[in-house]
């Protein structure tokens, strides 16, 4: 699992990574979402970024499976198209590295 955080026009979004399974049963999951500051849990630990509602989820399964990758959209969230594209980016960059 992977988090990777970045500021839009004083917004902070976030980019989850998570993948299950192994060889062809692996899962490739990439969620694109708002970032909400999460307090540290003792006064010497900062905040950090959490995740919040996910508004666009990306599936990749792997290649032996011959599926397509999937998209799903919150009906209710907006985002700004820059946020997307930077999104869709980072979710291409992954999978080049990962040879999918």
């Amino acid at each position: 699992m992977s988090l990777l955080t970045w500021d839009y026009d004083g917004d902070l979004y976030c980019a989850l990574t998570t993948e299950t399974g192994a060889s062809e049963s692996r899962t490739t999951h990439f969620e694109l979402s708002e970032a909400r500051m999460v307090p540290g849990g003792a006064p010497s630990m900062p905040a950090s970024p959490a995740p919040g509602p996910t508004a666009v989820t990306v599936v990749v399964y792997a290649p032996e499976k011959e599926k397509p990758a999937e998209v799903f959209f919150d009906k209710t969230q907006t985002l700004p198209f820059a946020v997307l594209q930077h999104f869709v980016a980072i979710v291409a960059s992954r999978l080049a590295s990962a040879g999918s």
